[in-house]
């Protein structure tokens, strides 16, 4: 009988037909001295063929019998289990200004927050991809996760439904200077929305951002309190100020604008607007 994937413990079999990749959660996709000589040692000894550390910052082990599958979890102490498998969910963080000098806001603290109180994440048909980057420079992609998160000086950008793949959709700023409980607290709406909207038909097994596209952004923003603070200004004849970083337009009444308003595209401050009249 031809093998398959082991989708319940996260094992995809291999073009070899015969073993298995089998992926495990790093937090921050980093690892200490200590785990990465236990990873080697129990690689050795099961004769994994290939250690990778995968895109989304988590450990694949390339060349794993489906005999030794629930072996190599024990001794490296961790669990099989599903989510893990496809890219299913994941949080993917730059090393934040705890390591970087250009980094605004401490993300590995952020990301181990994220997987201590929401993983596993609620029942959920589709993906929930999470990136979190200390600055602007983006290194963790998080324009184009479901849940994006950038590090500013003051706080937390917050962008939902972005998406790569087949569809590539660059994820909408919907709240900025947030503060690591705020985050929190938003995400958990977010994930309760997503869950629901996950078990009716016309948005079961989509991504955010069909969802929201699909039901309309403003029903995921009231869920999550933040329909108040979301501009979305349209374009007029008086186009005056634009965004240096992304090109939106704004219109009239742009001085007027309290100093915490940010571009509703692209996520950045008042300060990187420019006048462009005449």
């Amino acid at each position: 009988m031809a093998k398959s994937d082991i989708l319940t413990k996260g094992a995809l079999l291999q073009r070899d037909g015969d073993t298995y990749a089998i992926t495990l959660r790093l937090t921050g996709g980093v690892f200490d001295v200590a785990t990465g000589r236990r990873i080697a040692d129990v690689a050795e000894r099961f004769g994994i063929k290939l250690l990778k550390v995968t895109g989304d910052g988590r450990l694949a082990m390339i060349g794993v019998k489906d005999e030794d599958i629930d072996a190599v979890h024990e001794a490296l102490g961790s669990r099989a289990q599903g989510g893990t498998q496809l890219c299913q969910q994941y949080v993917k963080a730059c090393p934040g200004n705890a390591f970087c000098r250009r980094g605004q806001q401490d993300t590995l603290t952020l990301a181990r927050k994220i997987e201590e109180r929401f993983y596993p994440y609620p029942k959920m048909l589709s993906k929930i991809k999470i990136g979190i980057a200390g600055c602007f420079n983006s290194c963790a992609e998080p324009a184009i996760k479901d849940i994006g998160l950038v590090g500013l000086p003051k706080g937390w950008l917050l962008m939902l439904g972005g998406a790569g793949g087949l569809e590539p959709t660059i994820a909408e700023a919907v709240a900025r200077d947030l503060k690591d409980e705020e985050v929190l607290e938003l995400l958990g709406k977010v994930f309760n929305y997503y869950s629901s909207a996950s078990k009716i038909h016309r948005t079961r097994n989509k991504r955010l951002g069909i969802v929201m596209r699909t039901e309309g952004k403003e029903r995921l923003l009231r869920a999550c309190g933040l329909d108040g603070e979301v501009r979305t200004e349209r374009r007029a004849a008086g186009d005056r100020w634009a965004c240096s970083k992304c090109g939106y337009v704004h219109g009239d009444l742009f001085e007027g604008l309290p100093d915490s308003w940010f571009c509703p595209t692209c996520g950045v401050g008042k300060e990187f607007f420019e006048n462009r009249a005449g």
